[in-house]
């Protein structure tokens, strides 16, 4: 069942409760820009600047590697003419080996880094879950609902409490911290 789906569903079903007046409390739904989070909270900015880091490690690793192999091609062409077929085809063969051991390492750090992200994003997506649980709680909020495109396709800026998430994820240090207390009216 996809997204807008369960929307409709969740609503129909709330629909005869606010018509009605069945709620003890207002129905108040909130959404959350996740990727805003990912982006502008203190433990995605770090697990991003963790990840860039190792990247460019892997890559100063990488252009090494594609260098010697670059020169061992230059040899190849240089003294192509002048060896004997047996050392050019020999030679020809370290520089295949070389190169597919490049792209096979390649290949590997890219893998590397890709689970490197899956697993800071999932261990934020955790952390923040308490959070929003927390916040949801404390503030009295019916629903909140996670922004995307097939989600929710208009949330009133009023609704949008993202920032408000990033800055209680940024004072818990990402432990799920007490909420704070709901607003006077």
């Amino acid at each position: 069942m996809n997204k807008i789906a369960i929307v409709v569903a969740v609503a129909v079903s709330l629909l005869p409760a606010v018509v009605f007046g069945q709620t003890a409390q207002p129905l108040k739904v909130g959404f959350i820009d996740l990727q805003k989070v990912m982006l502008e909270s203190e433990k995605g900015k770090a697990a991003r600047k963790a990840l860039t880091d190792e990247a460019e490690k892997l890559k100063k690793n990488l252009t090494q590697k594609q260098d010697e192999i670059q020169k061992l091609k230059d040899t190849l062409e240089k003294q192509g003419a002048t060896i004997t077929p047996e050392a050019r085809a020999e030679r020809e063969k370290q520089y295949q080996a070389k190169l597919k051991d490049y792209q096979r390492l390649a290949s590997d750090f890219e893998s590397e880094l890709r689970q490197k992200d899956v697993e800071a994003s999932t261990k934020i997506l955790k952390e923040l879950e308490e959070v929003v649980k927390k916040f949801g709680e404390s503030e009295k909020f019916t629903l909140i609902f996670e922004r995307t495109q097939s989600s929710v396709l208009f949330g009133s800026p009023s609704a949008d409490v993202t920032d408000k998430v990033i800055a209680l994820y940024n004072t818990s240090g990402g432990k799920p911290a007490p909420a704070p207390a709901p607003a006077k009216k």
